[in-house]
């Protein structure tokens, strides 16, 4: 295997979380009381990870390296005024903290890790609220606990439900969670903070269910529910605002795909003078003749069939590009059409969000800027600049492994642990060829698409995975067809990099995948096997990586296995 890594593709361009701080961070300090040696040695940092209004999955975490006497410190950007933080140190213990810009300060100690009711002491920006939180979940999930109806069996028949029955059970779960913040107050006084963050959960919660069960019965929302949508940019942002953020999403996509069905000329074209305005924007070099009769179709807002074949022509110098914005500008159109002007912002750019892995990073960037111009909600064009900043933050090494001209059937590492091979070669001889190459040790294979949403949310597990595996344990991704135009090679390789998706990756033709249904069965996305160290198949039906502990259980087996 080929390792031809340089000092530069190892140091050149490293993300550093050590940016200028901004005036809207919070900086997050404290101690850790009695920190051993060996604590330490398991889990030297804190990691704290917030949430992006547009996307419910992102890189938005932050470590806090532990000081030899368990002091810890360091900043968090903020978007909203208040945000949900969660707090993971080191997969032992967990709390939910509100954070605004200021400083939050946090104190537990070690000996009370898995015996005290509450551990975590809170002062700063939200401390009576934060401080009062723990008391106000404990309640809440007892109160759940002890009224199922409302609790652990709430869900079993609300489907089937009508409306108003549904709208009256979720307000009842509401304020039955809601009740709970009497037991959190000091001295009969709630925390104005903590209100106003149990309220925003309770409310957004309702939303959620009432749009997944207008779903679930192919219904509309109420109007009232259009009218609240307002409150996607209200503070605080909370992982249940991302959820209602998704549904609603679904909820939109739905809508506009029956309407298109209802009526097929709905939103099938854009305006004449917006296509013109489009191709003099994206399509260049243009004559002074051709700039000219574009100003004259933009001016008169109409066009002849000599002027449908002018814009046809120039339209084909770049068709790939015009495509993709042309179907952003049908999306916006349909969006500002069904729903008010923030749920329209919040709709396009969660679609230029959730089409980022369709794009090379030229066409990112002209996306990203074509879209933000668009915007005047600055929460909804802040949390945009976030993930585009997260989409490119690598795009030096990814624009540098991609120019390898040196891959072949022998996996090749482009980056630090990530491998790639490709052959156009008979299928199972070429896997064979891999197995030989890492006999001796337990192979997870993990077999995807990149236009698989499912596949995509599974692959985004694996790098925690990896992690924790020993050296006799490889990844070995297999990339399969799925569909009849499969993604460029350039897309699924740009995902491979900007993810970080440490391990051995294959990528399929479909003749390929037909000379290894035997071998990989089921070939089916996402599916996940486990080989061990002699070839022979462990399991054809391993744990997923989002079942980090089961995976990781199963490959520890399998590498004694012979």
């Amino acid at each position: 295997m080929i390792r031809p890594i340089t000092l530069l593709l190892l140091f050149l361009f490293v993300y550093s979380h050590s940016q200028a701080q901004r005036a809207d961070s919070v900086i997050i300090r404290g101690r850790i009381l009695n920190l051993t040696a060996p604590l330490y040695r398991q889990a030297p940092a804190i990691t704290f990870t917030r949430n992006n209004l547009l996307q419910p999955q992102s890189e938005l975490a932050r470590q806090a390296p532990l000081q030899a006497d368990g002091s810890f410190r360091v900043a968090l950007p903020l978007i909203f005024p208040q945000e949900e933080v969660y707090l993971d140190y080191g997969g032992k213990v967990f709390t939910t903290f509100l954070a605004s810009p200021g400083q939050v300060e946090i104190t537990f100690d070690a000996d009370s890790m898995f015996k005290a009711r509450r551990l975590f002491y809170f002062a700063g920006v939200n401390a009576e609220a934060n401080n009062q939180y723990a008391r106000y979940a404990m309640e809440e999930s007892r109160l759940l606990r002890e009224n199922k109806r409302l609790g652990a069996n709430f869900y079993d028949h609300l489907w089937e439900q009508g409306t108003l029955p549904v709208r009256r059970a979720v307000q009842n779960r509401a304020d039955l969670r809601l009740s709970a913040l009497r037991a959190a107050a000091d001295q009969g006084v709630i925390a104005p903070a903590l209100q106003r963050w149990a309220r925003a959960i309770t409310d957004e919660e309702q939303l959620t269910t009432l749009y997944e069960h207008a779903m679930a019965n192919g219904v509309q929302v109420e109007r009232d529910l259009l009218d609240s949508l307002n409150r996607l940019i209200a503070s605080p942002l909370t992982l249940q605002r991302i959820t209602w953020g998704q549904t609603f999403s679904n909820y939109a996509t739905r809508q506009i795909t029956e309407a298109a069905f209802a009526n097929p000329n709905w939103n099938r074209s854009l305006p004449v003078d917006l296509l013109a305005q489009l191709i003099k924007t994206y399509v260049s070099p243009l004559s002074q003749s051709e700039r000219v009769q574009l100003d004259r179709i933009i001016s008169e807002e109409r066009i002849s069939r000599d002027g449908v074949d002018f814009l046809s022509s120039l339209y084909g110098r770049n068709r790939r590009l015009l495509d993709i914005i042309t179907q952003f500008e049908k999306m916006k159109r349909a969006y500002s059409e069904l729903y008010n002007s923030t749920a329209a912002e919040f709709l396009m750019a969660r679609y230029l969000v959730d089409q980022f892995y369709l794009y090379n990073l030229d066409q990112q960037k002209i996306m990203y800027n074509h879209v933000r111009r668009q915007l005047e909600v600055p929460r909804i064009r802040q949390s945009l600049d976030e993930l585009y900043r997260l989409e490119v933050k690598d795009s030096t090494l990814v624009r540098l492994a991609q120019t390898r001209t040196d891959l072949g059937q022998d996996p090749t590492e482009v980056l630090p642990g990530i491998w790639i091979a490709q052959s156009e070669g008979n299928g199972r001889e070429w896997f064979k060829r891999i197995e030989e190459l890492y006999k001796n040790k337990a192979l997870y294979l993990v077999k995807w698409s990149l236009r698989d949403e499912a596949s995509r949310r599974e692959v985004a597990f694996v790098p925690a995975l990896r992690a924790q595996l020993p050296d006799d344990v490889e990844v070995i991704y297999i990339h399969l067809p799925t569909e009849e135009m499969p993604p460029a090679q350039e897309l699924w390789r740009q995902y491979i990099l900007r993810h970080q998706l440490r391990g051995v990756h294959l990528y399929l033709n479909d003749a390929q995948a037909m000379q290894l249904l035997f071998r990989l069965n089921p070939i089916s996305v996402p599916t996940f096997g486990i080989l061990k160290p002699n070839g022979k198949n462990f399991t054809r039906r391993a744990p997923p990586p989002s079942e980090g502990a089961e995976a990781y259980k199963s490959l520890m087996k399998a590498r004694q296995s012979h």
